[in-house]
């Protein structure tokens, strides 16, 4: 579903075009999993995608969503094809 959703939002993004295309990306950081989180939104519609989410930050990236005045649609990783082990699952870490 992630594959789709994105899809969808490149195929709208560049039928507007240029550099003025109104979308919103924010790239945030975890340390511990060394984990990077990508929010990426529409200014005009306020839908939002949060992409390789970790749940410790989950407090931190709704709060920015709920900041920025967005509608979170999806949160997921953005690579779920990918054959198992896979390095971006690294917020399952070992205790």
């Amino acid at each position: 579903m992630a594959g789709a959703v994105l899809r969808v939002a490149r195929r709208q993004l560049s039928q507007r075009g240029g550099s003025g295309a109104p979308i919103l990306l924010r790239q945030m950081f975890e340390p511990v999993s060394c984990t990077y989180t990508y929010l990426l939104g529409d200014r005009e519609s306020r839908e939002a995608v949060l992409i390789d989410p970790v749940l410790e930050t989950a407090p931190r990236d709704a709060q920015l969503i709920k900041e920025l005045g967005l509608r979170l649609l999806y949160a997921g990783l953005g690579d779920q094809g990918q054959p198992w082990p896979h390095p971006r699952l690294c917020h399952l870490r070992p205790e």
